[in-house]
């Protein structure tokens, strides 16, 4: 092994096959090798440096473990001298925040799941532009407050190959992505969202690797496992060796890879992460070791800043988020997952397409279980999944950046009540046109009523037993630009963020926003309890009456002051007025959440409470 470098200052003369190698020396610890650059007595500046690999020069190689990078012909690392000595670029946390104990805690959060490249589009071209950090500090980081946004969910921002896609094939997992900014760009990115109050939990990438991942050309032996290894799934990149040892008892991408997630959270104050495609690292104690090494990373950092470590369990395995005797120490794998039955469930519920067929649960259990903490149903096992022990063990939505099958809600909604009105096949071109040029009063009152359709799903995943996400441009009724069932266009549709300033979508917004600000700000809202207090007596019929009610009650007697009730109308029947006999609730004034226009009053002689509803309306009140 060997290194070359050169300073950046000398890039007008750039000739890397002239810059002299200088060999590396064995480290203690077998395999590797070690550089040391105080030892050059180097004059201060930035150095643009790569390895050589058995002398050969036609094929250098990266560091793994490079921090920053720079482009040009190629990617190299970078490293800075001040003082003679390899420094990082000056940069002031002034962390008075992150001292205290101003962050949400897990039960207070609302995740904003924020794929970066997509927060920024260009007017003229949909498939144009592309999101950077201080294009999110200057757009949109004072809007996603004011909304009441207090957590950040980032698709991956370490390095990737990838310039418009998602980024879940990367390449430097130290260094953030080139095309987003560098280092500073990124820390001043999550000093600022700090700033506000708002907690950044990084989606990171750890079953597989992109095949441009330098440890690709230095250590595959360490570090790559055989295509297919056990049944795991490489999604066209590489698999990370998790299951054998390299040297003696030494596993080389587990230590790596649990060094990244303690680098993140002392470099740049990382809040938590969401680790992508959990099964398939098929790896339960690495997974722990991980959660418990950043974690403990964090609270030596910052004693008082809560931290989360998220799973995408597509397994919906809950078991991993408490203690069990089948995980490894009997102890938790991670915090929390995503809870997958839950967003089939809603999607289920809100397009009167929640059905059972004899012998299975009834649309009421499983109202009640996908609502509460008890586990969701699961057609292929024929039962109810295991539930969780405690809200901030699940993430809920209905979104997510995955549209593959699961597209935006607006679509959904929208989409087969265009049909219905003959203005158009429901395509994403038909649903994209109607938003963008309602030329005519049936499609503006059609995009109105899915608007009102898509509150009632925001109002459903606010109130549940769960911390609650949606993906960025849901808040104000996005659509989609692009097929969302083709690999590439589905990751490169940027949010359309001149559709939030139209009248409707505008409004919508401003109603979602006392949704998010109601449940980081009602203590309901943050603990378990949840009660169901009335279900029409044909919700169970295919088609019945899909009325239900609940309340979460604070842990109070139901009928106490201070909770949140949510009634809602799950089919296409509209009633201009519904009673609610032996309202709990007789001495309590109900106030409405995001009022809409509908009538609610209370028949003190009869106890009832009568409320106008629309047909799929979810309203919300509170006491």
């Amino acid at each position: 092994m060997a290194i070359r470098f050169a300073a950046i200052a000398n890039r007008d003369q750039f000739d890397p096959a002239a810059w002299p190698p200088i060999p590396l020396t064995a480290s203690a610890i077998a395999g590797w090798w070690e550089f040391d650059v105080d030892a050059q007595h180097l004059a201060d500046g930035t150095y643009e440096y790569e390895f050589l690999f058995n002398s050969d020069r036609q094929r250098p190689a990266n560091d793994p473990y490079a921090d920053e990078i720079t482009r040009f012909g190629y990617y190299r690392g970078l490293f800075h001298i001040s003082g003679g000595i390899r420094a990082n670029r000056p940069f002031r946390w002034d962390a008075v925040i992150e001292a205290g104990a101003a962050f949400p805690q897990n039960n207070q959060i609302v995740i904003y799941e924020m794929p970066l490249k997509w927060m920024s589009s260009a007017t003229d071209n949909s498939l144009v532009d592309l999101g950077t950090f201080d294009k999110v500090i200057f757009e949109h980081l004072d809007q996603l407050k004011a909304l009441g946004i207090n957590c950040i969910e980032l698709l991956p921002i370490e390095d990737t190959s990838q310039t418009l896609d998602w980024g879940y094939g990367t390449r430097f997992y130290f260094a953030p992505d080139y095309d987003m900014g560098g280092p500073v760009d990124a820390k001043f990115f999550i000093k600022c969202c700090h700033a506000k109050g708002i907690r950044v939990i990084l989606d990171i990438v750890m079953a597989f690797f992109s095949p441009t991942y330098p440890l690709s050309d230095l250590a595959e032996q360490w570090f790559m496992s055989p295509t297919n290894d056990g049944g795991r799934n490489g999604w066209e990149q590489n698999l990370f060796r998790y299951n054998t040892p390299a040297y003696g008892n030494y596993y080389a991408a587990r230590e790596f890879l649990c060094q990244m997630g303690e680098f993140w959270v002392n470099e740049y104050h990382i809040d938590g992460y969401r680790i992508d495609d959990f099964p398939d690292i098929a790896n339960w104690d690495f997974v722990q070791d991980f959660h418990d090494r950043t974690t403990a990373a964090s609270n030596a950092a910052f004693p008082a800043k809560p931290f989360l470590v998220i799973a995408e369990n597509t397994n919906r395995q809950f078991v991993t988020t408490g203690p069990d005797p089948g995980n490894p120490n009997g102890r938790k794998v991670v915090d929390a997952i995503w809870n997958f039955g839950f967003q089939q469930e809603i999607r289920l519920l809100a397009t009167g397409s929640l059905s059972t067929n004899f012998g299975q649960a009834s649309r009421t259990l499983r109202v009640q279980h996908f609502l509460s903490k008890d586990g969701t149903w699961d057609g292929l096992s024929n039962g109810f999944n295991a539930g969780y022990a405690d809200l901030a063990c699940a993430v809920n939505y209905a979104t997510s950046h995955d549209v593959q099958g699961a597209p935006r809600m607006m679509n959904v909604i929208l989409s087969p009540m265009l049909q219905q009105l003959g203005l158009g096949d429901g395509s994403v071109g038909n649903v994209k046109d109607i938003i963008d040029n309602a030329r005519n009063p049936a499609a503006a009152s059609a995009v109105q009523a899915a608007l009102d359709r898509l509150f009632g799903v925001f109002a459903l995943i606010m109130t549940s037993v769960g911390m609650p996400m949606f993906l960025a441009g849901e808040e104000f009724g996005d659509v989609h630009d692009t097929d969302y069932n083709a690999t590439d266009p589905k990751q490169q549709d940027p949010v359309q963020w001149q559709r939030a300033k139209l009248l409707g979508n505008s409004t919508f917004q401003a109603r979602v926003g006392q949704l998010i600000q109601l449940r980081t700000s009602n203590p309901a809202l943050q603990r378990n309890e949840i009660q169901f207090f009335y279900f029409h007596p044909s919700f169970d019929a295919s088609n019945g009456t899909w009325v239900f009610a609940y309340a979460r009650t604070n842990g109070l007697p139901l009928g106490s002051p201070g909770q949140v009730i949510v009634i809602g109308n799950m089919c296409r029947q509209a009633f201009a007025s519904f009673s609610f006999p032996a309202w709990p609730w007789p001495a309590q004034p109900a106030a409405e959440i995001a009022a809409n226009g509908g009538s609610s009053s209370f028949d003190t002689a009869w106890r009832t409470f009568s409320v106008s509803l629309d047909a799929f309306e979810v309203r919300v009140f509170t006491t």
